[in-house]
Formats: structure tokens, sequence, C-alpha cells
């Protein structure tokens, strides 16, 4: 395994189409049918894991997927479970679905599983996570806060991750929910790391950890807190609305691309 991953990551927002065009969903059942014809889905952070199964189940073989294995796992053990990895080992394409983000890190979290799942990653295969799944792809998630504008940072509440992406943070179900205040709370506390919001039926697909572009109807949302000139964050109201200048915000549609590295749009092929 070298440092630089080889592999892909799909991003999604949340509530992908399933009956339309279902383009991020054909997106990744291209990737399945071009690699080993199968995908496994990880139903881990659900509470309704069995429906859900169902419902990937008939859009990936619908849209032309040989093989759909499903590997829910409820507890930590099952994670070293010789016959769970077995599971993983030959796909070339792992979709995490939605739920409860901690779900995904306490019970697979540096497992051996979650080792099959990061070699997979490294030498180039595809690791797809919505909703919850999205959150937990970055070194730090977010599990929580008030979604409005008004960026209470007291109510923010986030925790590790699986490490799959560096230097974000990923907010999903964005325009839907109202989660700007939120990112901005995750940005103003640490600008090192990006923020990304990304709306329903949106996704990024990330490519060797250094560059995205944007699949489905919605928009993504970049919240760059590197120029941040003030913050009021480490003053003595916390409870109160943290006051934030010279924040960066870059709004992308279908087709649009962004350099991670260099924290700027790609327009034309060339950075802005």
């Amino acid at each position: 395994m070298t440092n630089q991953p080889k592999g892909t990551l799909i991003i999604i927002g949340g509530h992908e189409d399933k009956e339309g065009d279902r383009a991020i969903l054909t997106e990744v059942a291209r990737r399945a049918r071009q690699d080993s014809g199968r995908i496994v889905i990880i139903t881990v952070a659900s509470q309704e894991p069995e429906e859900l199964a169902k419902d990937y189940q008939k859009v990936f073989g619908e849209l032309g997927v040989k093989q759909v294995d499903v590997l829910d796992i409820r507890e930590r053990q099952e994670a070293y479970d010789e016959a769970n990895i077995e599971k993983i080992l030959g796909a070339r394409v792992v979709f995490f679905t939605g739920g409860d983000q901690l779900r995904i890190t306490s019970q697979i979290g540096d497992s051996d599983m979650f080792k099959c799942l990061r070699e997979l990653y490294y030498d180039g295969g595809t690791i797809v996570g919505t909703s919850a799944g999205a959150a937990a792809m970055p070194e730090t998630m977010l599990i929580g806060g008030a979604g409005d504008p008004s960026n209470r940072v007291s109510a923010l509440s986030m925790a590790p991750g699986l490490a799959f992406a560096h230097n974000v943070v990923i907010d999903s179900h964005f325009a839907e929910r109202g989660r700007m205040g939120r990112l901005l709370g995750a940005v103003v506390q640490n600008p090192r790391n990006l923020g990304i919001g990304i709306d329903e039926d949106t996704a990024i697909v990330l490519e060797r950890d250094d560059c995205f572009w944007v699949e489905g109807s919605g928009a993504v949302y970049i919240v760059d807190g590197q120029r941040i000139s003030y913050s009021s964050l480490s003053e003595e109201n916390p409870e109160g609305v943290v006051s934030i200048d010279d924040v960066t915000l870059h709004v992308l549609g279908k087709g649009d691309q962004f350099d991670l590295h260099k924290r700027r749009p790609i327009r034309d092929g060339q950075v802005e």
C-alpha cells in the first residue's frame, strides 16, 4: 500500500435519486461493472438495514450490477469475522448507507474490516457513502448541531471519522436542512479543514485524494476559512452567535471541479 491512494471516494449528500435518471447511482454502478461486477452494501449505520438493503439491491440490479452483496454489522466483534471480511475481498466498490455515522466508526473503526477497506481504497477501489456514510469519510466528522444560520457553536458536536478524506469536514442534506451555520462552526474551530456541504441527490467524486467533480441535481458548497481575519469563537460568549470575518465561499454545480490541494475551483482545465 502506497502513501497516495489510488482509489475514488463518491460522497453523497443523501436521498440520491433511485427512480428517475439515477445519475449518481449510475456512476457507482458503472464502476462496479467495469471491475469485478460486484458491489458490497454496508448497512452498519442504519436501524432498518433490511429495508435499505432491499432498496439498493433492486436499484443496482436494474443498473446492471451482477452481484450486490449486503454486509450488516450490529456488534463490533462482527467486524473481525472472517466470513464478513471475505465479502469485501475481491469487491471493488463498497457502499455505506445512511443512518448514524457514530455507528460506522464505533463498530468498524480500526477493525480488521476497516483495514481491508483501507487497502481496497488505496489499491484503486471505490468507497461510497451517503448521508451518515458521507459524514464519516473525513478524519473529523460532524455528528450533531443545530442546522440554523445563526451558528451556535456550543451545540456543535464532532468526532473522529474514518479518515479516507483528508483536511475536510463534510455535511450532508445541506440546503434542505439549513446547515450552513453548523458547517461554518466546524470550519471556524479549525480553519485547516475545508467545509464541504452537499445537497441531497448530489455527490462529489473524489479521485486520488486531490480533485473532485460534482454529480447530481443539487449544489456543493465549499467553506474555506484559511483567510479568516477574525472570529469571536474564543471569547467569553460561547453560547451566542460566533462572528466571523473574511470567509471564502464557493458554490459548485454538476460537472464543476475543485482542487482540494490548491483550495480553488477548476475552470476550463485550469485552477482559478
